[in-house]
């Protein structure tokens, strides 16, 4: 039997304020996300984007339709059921990397595990580890500003990944990082999609960018205007 897919939106609307002044940022939105994807996400300015991006997330809830994570429905969670499922089941890396900049990496990769109140030495041993996986094994004590912007990035994905997360949202993580770096750091995620089985959605506005994941989605005034399948781009750094 085919398992159910990872995630879905069926029906999913976010109406923001009321009356002539209300703003419907998604408009009866369907989407499913099988486990191992990783999808990209793309529209202009306001086309809806970022909602469904922080619906994903946990981070916000639609006004109406339904999220179903897992087959369950999150519409009936409340505020402290959607933190634990964000803490146990999500994964997120930003494009300002949200780092603590006077701590060193293996520090700010723990504090997932912290949240969850792992044992030091557990938690320590994972942070190493997810560091190992994103290519900073011997810098896990350099503190912050002793790193690349390259460098805090891949910091950042450790973080996100440290957790074993269901889901990795990536919110355009590579605005602000050069070429060469953003190139180096889609490799990454590309390798963790495929070596690792971690699923990824990622918003992004750049289409090189989005050319690194298996499926593309397009909105435009709050719909899923388009879902593309492509080939995937290689990697560059083995």
């Amino acid at each position: 039997m085919e398992r159910p897919p990872l995630l879905e939106f069926r029906q999913v609307s976010k109406i923001y304020g009321e009356g002539a002044a209300a703003i419907r940022a998604l408009d009866r939105v369907d989407l499913s996300i099988r486990e191992h994807e990783f999808v990209a996400i793309m529209g202009p300015s306001g086309s809806g984007k970022s909602t469904a991006m922080n619906i994903l997330g946990c981070l916000d809830v639609p006004t109406s339709g339904d999220y179903v994570f897992q087959g369950i429905s999150t519409g009936g969670f409340d505020r402290s059921q959607l933190t634990l499922l964000r803490r146990h089941m999500l994964g997120f890396v930003f494009q300002g990397f949200n780092l603590l900049s006077r701590t060193s990496a293996v520090e700010n990769v723990e504090l997932p595990l912290i949240y969850r109140g792992m044992a030091v030495g557990e938690r320590r041993r994972r942070a190493r580890e997810a560091l190992g996986l994103v290519g900073l094994s011997g810098r896990e004590n350099h503190k912050t500003q002793e790193l690349s912007g390259g460098q805090q990035q891949r910091v950042a994905i450790a973080r996100a990944i440290v957790t074993e997360p269901a889901l990795l949202l990536a919110d355009e993580p590579t605005g602000n990082l050069d070429t060469k770096t953003s190139m180096e750091i889609m490799d990454l995620m590309t390798r963790l999609n495929r070596e690792q089985g971690i699923t990824i959605v990622m918003v992004t506005h750049e289409p090189d960018i989005a050319a690194y994941a298996g499926r593309l989605l397009r909105f435009v005034d709050g719909k899923l205007e388009t879902e593309v399948e492509h080939q995937r781009r290689a990697e560059h750094v083995l």
